[in-house]
């Protein structure tokens, strides 16, 4: 498989994980909030509905997880934010756009 063919295969999982709208609003907010726990996502799933989404998140490599107490804290991956700044910022301001739509 070549660099290309690689990094192609990233970029679908990338926007694959982000074509669903809770996880797009998870990584809006890991964006504009700096980190989120995963305790801190209810939109009144279960536990292991969240925990599925964060995998997802994490296995795209949008976000990286790290223990911290009884939970785990999502902040985003730094290869993400290194390779795709531009995507970040419209992430950001679509999520900041949305707080301020009736």
């Amino acid at each position: 498989m070549s660099h290309h063919d690689i990094h192609n295969a990233a970029l679908r999982q990338i926007f694959a994980a982000l074509a669903d709208p809770l996880r797009l609003q998870i990584v809006q907010r890991v964006i504009n909030e700096g980190q989120l726990g995963c305790g801190q996502i209810d939109h009144r799933l279960s536990p292991a509905t969240v925990s599925h989404h964060c995998k997802v998140l994490r296995q795209a490599g949008i976000v990286q997880s790290h223990p911290l107490g009884n939970q785990r804290i999502l902040t985003l991956h730094p290869e993400f934010a290194r390779q795709f700044p531009s995507l970040i910022d419209n992430i950001s301001l679509a999520g900041q756009a949305s707080k301020t739509t009736p």
